[in-house]
């Protein structure tokens, strides 16, 4: 026996195996992908892991089921399904935005990311509660990973003991490097200028960074780019927030960043979507093996500074008087 604080009250439930849990929610096949694995298995039974994400067998097909036994990265996969952090819907929350680190064998773990109300432009999260009978919340939640994608949450709060069991509509990706998933994603454009600065070994290596990533169509509306390898290192690397893991909607409005290149970054959230210097994130959460990307419909470009007292002639609107004052005193 063991107790689960429901709506802060204790409730003793009896202790079931988490083979066993996931038998009886109906995810047979997940169960034995696991129990095949030894090393899977000491993880998933260890005091390591407190909340599976697991795949019923109504969401799997045979196709689905043949291409996953002749995966050569099944196991990390299965790790991606296992994390060390309690994310209980009912008694703790599930937060919209919430990171939840699971199970790899990098030093900075892969996370996945729920998307509970990502559109609610709140700056206060909104507590999506989970009914005890393990019902499927009334409000949407999406789980980000990595390639930017998503599964639905179509079960929650199944107790084992060891923890808890969500069920999703499909497995989770397994993030790769940022140059990996720039280029999986379509962003050519991006990608050839990282080539060509020299970056892409650094934006793939730097730890626990946050990437603003444009879109080929930002690109060319923003016209020619420089040619200049040291300018060009620094348009790019402004794009960049070292050290931080931004998720949305974790990005809280009137929230400023200090990005690689020297540049300050500020988020705007305007009738419920995110902006980033004027630019409007269109796909949140790509989750990457080092942190995680947002694509944009922008270029950056640095935030104006604001000027007060007697600097309020160096305001763009007052550039041109500027101009002629300095001519006249000539």
């Amino acid at each position: 026996m063991y107790s689960l604080y429901m709506l802060g009250f204790p409730v003793l439930i009896s202790a079931v195996s988490v083979l066993e849990a996931l038998n009886a929610a109906g995810a047979t096949s997940f169960a034995q992908e696991i129990e095949a694995n030894p090393d899977i298995l000491a993880l998933y039974t260890s005091s390591e892991v407190r909340t599976i994400y697991a795949v019923p067998d109504a969401s799997l097909s045979n196709a689905t089921l043949r291409r996953r036994q002749n995966d050569p990265e099944e196991e990390q996969k299965k790790k991606l399904h296992a994390s060390s952090k309690l994310s209980d819907m009912e008694s703790q929350s599930l937060f919209p935005g919430d990171d939840m680190p699971t199970k790899g064998d990098s030093p900075d773990p892969p996370s996945v990311v729920s998307e509970a109300g990502i559109n609610s432009g709140s700056s206060e999260p909104n507590r999506r509660r989970q009914s005890s009978n393990g019902t499927a919340p009334s409000t949407s939640v999406k789980i980000s990973s990595g390639l930017g994608n998503k599964v639905n949450l179509v079960r929650g709060d199944i107790p084992y003991d060891g923890g808890i069991i969500h069920l999703v509509d499909d497995y989770f990706t397994v993030p790769v490097s940022v140059s990996e998933t720039i280029n999986s994603t379509g962003l050519s454009t991006l990608q050839t200028l990282l080539e060509r600065a020299n970056l892409t070994e650094t934006v793939t290596n730097s730890k626990s960074v946050t990437i603003f990533t444009p879109s080929d169509e930002a690109f060319a509306a923003a016209g020619s780019i420089t040619n200049s390898t040291s300018e060009l290192q620094t348009l790019l690397l402004n794009h960049v927030i070292p050290d931080f893991k931004g998720y949305l909607p974790k990005l809280k409005d009137g929230a400023k960043y200090t990005a690689l290149g020297g540049s300050e970054i500020t988020i705007t959230i305007r009738d419920n979507a995110f902006f980033v210097n004027g630019a409007q994130i269109t796909s949140p959460n790509v989750i990457t093996d080092n942190g995680v990307s947002h694509v944009i419909n922008g270029v950056l470009t640095p935030t104006p500074p604001e000027f007060t007292g007697a600097a309020w002639a160096l305001r763009p609107a007052y550039s041109v008087v500027a101009a002629i004052a300095v001519m006249l005193l000539v």
